[in-house]
């Protein structure tokens, strides 16, 4: 009988214990964060994009100096005196303007695009004709006169999405191309700077 009550007591003070156990208060989940900064360090770039040639076509109007005074190369007029005694001189004064009045100009509307992506200021962009001589048939020259910029450098740079994009106007001296056909040999240079 005793050994019978005191195994009813650890039996009841095990229950006791186990459900205390079981009924007590589970901890709280900690939690903690902290920002964390974060940089990256992108490096100077200046990339430069041009035309490996420019093929330029004068028209019949560019040598007549603004309208033309031929169609498909073939053009006629009257002299300004339209009567001739017989002794009466012709007008030898060229209709093509364009050739004896100093230079042609034409226009490139795109010559380059530059991408910069530079922190201290804008780019620089200068053009300048390196080769000016032309050579056409039979030995007959034509000459680069000038190049000049037709949109003036951007006041901040244009970044490594969208560039900014220039064209030229190209002049040049016909005065000796006396034969008809391509000429070549021309150079201009292109060059980007950031400051």
């Amino acid at each position: 009988m005793k050994n019978n009550i005191l195994a009813i007591i650890v039996a009841a003070g095990t229950a006791v214990v186990g459900s205390s156990l079981l009924s007590a208060p589970a901890h709280a989940q900690l939690t903690t964060n902290q920002n964390v900064s974060v940089q990256i360090s992108v490096p100077e770039v200046l990339f430069l994009r041009t035309f490996q040639t420019v093929d330029l076509a004068i028209t019949e109007a560019d040598l007549a100096g603004g309208t033309a005074v031929t169609t498909a190369g073939i053009g006629k007029d009257f002299n300004t005196v339209a009567t001739t005694t017989g002794t009466t001189l012709i007008d030898q004064a060229s209709p093509f303007a364009g050739l004896t009045g100093g230079s042609i100009t034409k226009n490139v509307s795109e010559l380059y695009a530059v991408w910069s992506n530079n922190p201290s200021g804008s780019i620089a962009v200068t053009l300048s004709p390196t080769t000016t001589a032309l050579t056409g048939p039979n030995s007959a020259t034509a000459s680069i006169v000038s190049i000049a910029k037709t949109v003036a450098d951007p006041a901040t740079p244009p970044g490594l999405d969208t560039p900014f994009v220039g064209g030229a106007d190209i002049t040049f001296d016909l005065g000796t191309a006396t034969q008809a056909g391509a000429y070549t040999g021309g150079v201009v240079n292109v060059s980007v700077t950031a400051p």
